[in-house]
């Protein structure tokens, strides 16, 4: 009989240690007492554990670790989802029951939560970030791909649990040819103790973000107040969020508990049964915003409208502009506003700043195909911010 390929969860049981300190080990080795990181590279060796997509990252392995210069940068942990998406385009999609050739069917990198690692570790420069993306990986060999893929866009990888199927979780992209898209993605879920258990929550000397996805929201309240007592900032896109959130009296709740807020327009609207104009949204959005006291910075998001900024001190409202381009693909768009938000935002520059050099990168990424097609640098946006200026001189 064929013996069962060893897993992280043997390591784990045959050095005596919880997964969480296998995997505490794979990117903080110098968190883990010395008796038990002994522990877990004996049991590697004992098992003879192959290279696999976590087995690479551990004390030994093939792959490097985290390199040392990253410690001094501001931290980043986006948590969420990590999918392989097969993106596949076409004229416009199909009826029930039709049948058509795609013009192609490609294979991508993205999930919400690695769409914002990625877009905020690609703004490099004076705004370059540690980022880590703690999500759900397998032993497949997508999950291989995904974490060289991301490792070669500088983002390291926290497995803090494994898919029910052990595999990478997958997503179907549909794109038509005016760049609107259907997503189909297979259920993901991080619960509470996967959190807590899995990531140091120490305070740091440095900048810190935890950033969570909708979708997880409500199981991850108890680490939001555990981050935030040791002096960490948490962020939130809306992407996923709940019917249970979506209500007036919960998405207050919310914005009271996060320190900055990503919400499109569309979510927005379904949260508060709004049928009016753009205008009209956002002053009745900024009168109720300001009714409920202490508060996160929101940033709503409008696709081609730019975004606006309501800001925690009821201080003018922020509006920027999404640049004029030909759009292939809009997914993940929402998601790099996000990163590049964040990346600024974490370095100290003003709202403003931070929301316009995100406008720019969330306006070029939907001129590629796929979430993660095109990643913008700092330089490059701000080389769109210079073209821009005389522009807007002359109007």
């Amino acid at each position: 009989m064929a013996h069962k390929r060893p897993t992280i969860a043997d390591v784990a049981r045959t050095a005596g240690v919880s997964i969480g300190t296998v995997s505490n080990a794979i990117n903080y080795p110098e968190k883990v007492r010395p008796e038990k990181l002994a522990r877990i590279e004996a049991a590697i060796e004992r098992l003879n554990y192959r290279p696999s997509a976590v087995a690479r990252f551990l004390p030994g392995g093939a792959a490097a670790r985290r390199p040392a210069d990253h410690l001094h940068l501001p931290r980043l942990i986006s948590v969420g989802y990590i999918s392989v998406d097969y993106v596949c385009r076409v004229g416009v999609l199909p009826h029930r029951d039709d049948r058509i050739t795609a013009d192609h069917i490609e294979k991508a990198l993205g999930g919400p939560a690695a769409n914002v690692a990625v877009a905020a570790a690609g703004v490099g420069s004076r705004f370059a970030l540690d980022v880590e993306l703690a999500t759900a990986v397998g032993e497949d060999p997508d999950s291989d791909w995904a974490l060289a893929e991301l490792a070669q866009r500088g983002v390291h990888a926290l497995t803090i649990r494994r898919p029910f199927n052990n595999r990478l979780s997958r997503c179907v992209v549909v794109v038509e040819a005016n760049g609107s898209r259907t997503i189909i993605n297979e259920p993901f879920e991080l619960s509470e103790i996967d959190l807590t258990a899995h990531l140091a929550v120490t305070a740091e000397s440095r900048p810190c973000c935890l950033h969570i996805e909708g979708y997880h929201y409500e199981r991850m309240l108890g680490s939001v107040g555990r981050f935030h007592d040791a002096g960490w900032k948490v962020s939130l896109h809306t992407t996923g969020l709940p019917a249970s959130s979506r209500t007036p009296e919960a998405f207050a709740g919310l914005v009271r508990a996060i320190d900055l807020v990503f919400v499109n327009d569309v979510t927005l609207r379904d949260i508060f049964t709004l049928r009016t104009s753009v205008a009209t949204m956002i002053d009745n959005l900024e009168a109720w915003l300001h009714a409920i006291g202490p508060r996160a910075d929101v940033v709503v998001t409008m696709g081609e409208l730019g975004a606006v900024v309501f800001p925690k001190d009821d201080s003018a409202l922020i509006f920027v502009p999404a640049l004029a381009v030909d759009v292939v693909d809009a997914t993940g768009a929402g998601d790099t506003f996000a990163g590049v938000f964040l990346a600024l935002w974490l370095h100290g520059a003003s709202l403003g700043e931070a929301a316009q050099h995100a406008a720019i990168a969330a306006s070029l990424t939907t001129t590629a195909e796929g979430a993660q097609g095109r990643i913008s640098s700092a330089d490059e946006i701000r080389a769109e911010l210079e073209r821009m200026a005389p522009e807007e001189a002359e109007a």
